[in-house]
């Protein structure tokens, strides 16, 4: 009987990886390329300061400090990931990757605060927004606890600069309201997003990693043959009485 004509059932598609796994380097610049990035960024930071030969120069150090910092946390979780492919490796690198881009995040902050810089904070919160927005997979509860811890210390440093304009009468008087007036559109927003952020977290569970197992595809261990007489296609037992 000729069957080509009938219709063939598709298979289910396989349930999708998170993104925390979909993410890990499989490519030696894929593990390389954002802390030689992050690095280049932070020297960057340092070199602005120097530029401007502000009195926040000293706040562009740390600055800067942190960015190097991270960029060597992410080049050493990166490359553990790469050559040691494992779910608890990708787990690991996620959550360098959560810590890092918060806390710089938070360091950009500072430095768009520290220089009067009102297009990088702009841009920084419209980038923010929109990637959190557009971004399709569920965040895990790490990552939304690192989102809220980073929000909420933004609006710190906010509220620093405010008490710092008003409390300190060597600041330039520009610069004061500056401080003061980004300050209270940031430290409400910031407040927010923390509060949002945190309790959504409270309702994400992380993911189960115990007895995870070394896999260089698809960070998932290979199924071996399964036992004679599980199969339903397999011959019967002719030797039971």
């Amino acid at each position: 009987m000729d069957t080509r004509d009938d219709p063939v059932e598709p298979e289910p598609d396989a349930e999708p990886q998170p993104r925390w796994i979909r993410r890990t380097p499989i490519l030696p610049e894929q593990w390389w390329g954002p802390p030689t990035a992050l690095a280049v960024g932070a020297m960057a930071v340092v070199a602005i300061g120097i530029w401007l030969q502000r009195p926040a120069l000293p706040v562009m150090i740390p600055v800067g400090a942190v960015g190097l910092a991270g960029a060597v946390m992410l080049a050493v979780a990166g490359r553990r990931a790469y050559w040691y492919p494992s779910r608890a490796a990708a787990w690991d690198l996620h959550r360098t990757r959560v810590v890092v881009w918060n806390a710089v995040g938070v360091a950009l902050a500072v430095f768009a605060f520290a220089v009067g810089a009102q297009t990088l904070l702009i841009g920084y919160v419209v980038a923010a927004t929109g990637l959190y927005t557009m971004r399709r997979d569920e965040p895990t509860r790490f990552e939304r606890r690192g989102r809220a811890v980073a929000s909420a210390a933004v609006s710190v440093v906010a509220a620093v600069y405010a008490v710092v304009a008003l409390a300190v009468p060597v600041v330039d008087e520009a610069q004061s309201s500056r401080w003061i007036g980004w300050s209270i559109l940031v430290i409400p927003v910031a407040v927010v997003v923390a509060v949002l952020n945190w309790r959504a977290a409270s309702k994400t569970a992380d993911p189960d990693l115990d007895g995870a197992e070394p896999d260089f595809g698809g960070l998932h261990p290979e199924p071996g043959p399964e036992p004679p007489g599980n199969d339903p296609l397999s011959a019967p037992d002719r030797t039971a009485s």
